[in-house]
């Protein structure tokens, strides 16, 4: 068996830093890695590599991580996209386009008309458009974001839910916070801004009022352009935050070190409905108990991890019952581990290959 997993990434970066964007990873490396070690033809590949000439389209499932506006950009070679896809089909192929947000709705295409104007948002939508046409079926991280392409395609496509896989080390459940509570919060810092500014100058204050606490942020380097939203004028360091930039090792350390993972979320921004709960499955197979707010995909992990519209209350919450705390921490990794494992995931999509075959 032959899949292939075409991922995004900018046109021209060296290959090395496509797995920095994380759904490269949990919806190409591990799965295909996996497979590889079941035995299977599995690979990953740029998406840019489809529009080489000697690309061979015999191959069994080709998964197509929706492409980025940046396609945009090669607009003069689309038709061959379209005419590799059609190959791969008219072979006994099937494509499986994989979705990780929601790039139809209308605030994404309004965000992309006043940014590239509106001539750029239209042909990326027909662009899109036309890879859906093209594809015998959808897969989507969260059942928020399945039902909202459900709704787009009308039935057309076959949607189906594989969930994000854990990429960090399992490593044994621990809840002993000292004098001093190590909270940590990692991910992808230009996506969290308004979640991160209430917790850096609400939550933090709040929960420094029951007990001392300092914060550690894992992202991308800093500072960004949204750091100045976060942390206004002050340095992070006079707030009591520090930061170290991602890498999985930095991650795992991290965890490691850390009391409690805490994930705010600005919940009534359009793309949370959709939003995957893959950092907390990490904190969880890491041993590492997780506070967050109550949006849709977490909820499914509410037995396992402290949801509350109040992060500050979440914490203190989960310090005050240790004992409570550890356990439901341990029936998470049970939990994570049976569900979440890339041994889990590449059986998930083995099935919706031979659903698709059949």
């Amino acid at each position: 068996m032959r899949v292939v997993f075409a991922v995004n990434t900018t046109p021209h970066a060296p290959p090395a830093e496509m797995s920095r964007l994380a759904s490269t990873r949990y919806r190409g490396f591990i799965p295909a890695g996996q497979l590889q070690r079941d035995g299977h033809g599995a690979a990953v590949m740029a998406l840019m590599e489809l529009f080489r000439p000697d690309f061979d389209t015999r191959l069994d499932l080709l998964v197509l991580h929706q492409p980025k506006h940046d396609i945009l950009m090669l607009a003069n070679v689309i038709k061959v996209l379209f005419d590799r896809l059609d190959a791969i089909r008219s072979q006994g192929g099937r494509i499986v386009v994989d979705v990780s947000d929601f790039k139809l709705s209308t605030e994404v295409l309004d965000a992309m008309a006043k940014a590239f104007g509106p001539d750029k948002a239209k042909a990326y939508r027909n662009i899109l458009e036309a890879v859906f046409a093209r594809c015998d079926a959808v897969t989507a991280p969260t059942e928020a974001l399945a039902a909202q392409m459900r709704d787009v395609l009308g039935g057309a496509r076959p949607v189906y839910v594989i969930e994000d896989v854990v990429e960090v080390a399992p490593q044994p459940a621990k809840f002993a916070p000292g004098p001093e509570l190590q909270l940590l919060w990692f991910g992808f810092l230009s996506a969290h801004v308004a979640a991160l500014r209430q917790l850096v100058h609400e939550d933090l204050p709040n929960i420094r009022q029951q007990r001392p606490a300092v914060l550690k942020l894992v992202c991308e380097a800093l500072p960004t352009a949204d750091t100045q939203r976060i942390f206004d004028a002050a340095e992070p360091a006079s707030l009591g935050v520090t930061y170290e930039p991602w890498s999985v090792p930095v991650l795992e350390a991290s965890l490691a070190a850390c009391d409690l993972v805490v994930l705010p979320f600005d919940a009534d921004h359009a793309s949370s409905k959709g939003k995957s709960n893959n950092r907390a499955l990490q904190a969880l197979a890491a041993g590492r108990y997780v506070v967050a707010h109550p949006i849709e995909s977490y909820r499914m992990l509410g037995d396992v991890i402290g949801l509350d519209a109040s992060i500050a209350t979440a914490v203190e919450t989960a310090v005050s019952h240790p004992a409570a705390t550890l356990a439901r921490l341990q029936a998470g990794q049970d939990f994570v581990q049976a569900r979440y494992s890339p041994a889990a995931n590449a059986a998930r999509w083995l099935a919706v290959l031979g659903e698709l075959k059949a």
